[in-house]
């Protein structure tokens, strides 16, 4: 008995084990990861914080206001650079980090990753559409679809096959034949 436990408890593991696997190769295969930071487009570099440090916001006058600490270990994507300061790495949002050897560490992406990257948002993968529950008793709801509708062509596009009475989008008006169906198809 223990041993037919333990074998449905191994094939219950490595069944979800293919499930994840197969959904982390799904979305890898549309991202390029940058050791932790995935690749943007726009992006010119990344910094990875050597030492606590400080994120700044330049002001309109010149001067710096300290935004938060930034901890050691952390990646950011760098989308500009200004040379005021010693050297401040944009990282997005009016935000910079201040060119530091000892407190940041500067690189820029291999030519490799961004032609993989530009591959990728020239020739995205297709997002599947949703599948619709099947229409046939006529009192499956579609998530988002209108409840009324003014004609039966507009009514069809969301259900092919009409609504029975009792469904919300279902209106008199749209039963001429009085059987309980709004624009069915015959």
């Amino acid at each position: 008995m223990f041993t037919k436990f333990i074998k449905v408890f191994l094939l219950i593991v490595l069944a979800f084990g293919f499930t994840v696997s197969n959904a982390s190769f799904v979305d890898a295969a549309t991202k390029v990861m940058w050791g932790k930071t995935e690749l943007k487009i726009g992006q010119i570099g990344k910094v990875t914080i050597l030492a606590d440090t400080q994120l700044v916001k330049l002001e309109s006058n010149g001067s710096l206001t300290i935004v938060r600490t930034m901890k050691k270990g952390e990646e950011y994507r760098v989308y500009s650079y200004k040379s005021q300061h010693n050297g401040l790495y944009g990282v997005g949002g009016g935000s910079f980090v201040q060119k530091d050897a000892a407190k940041v560490k500067y690189e820029t992406p291999s030519k490799a990753k961004l032609a993989l990257l530009k591959q990728l948002s020239e020739n995205p993968m297709p997002t599947p559409k949703p599948t619709q529950p099947n229409l046939g008793s006529g009192l499956e709801v579609i998530k988002g679809a209108p409840t009324s509708f003014q004609n039966c062509t507009e009514m069809n596009k969301y259900y092919p096959n009409g609504v029975k009475k009792g469904h919300p989008a279902y209106a008199s008006k749209h039963d001429r034949d009085n059987d309980g169906w709004a624009c069915e198809r015959n």
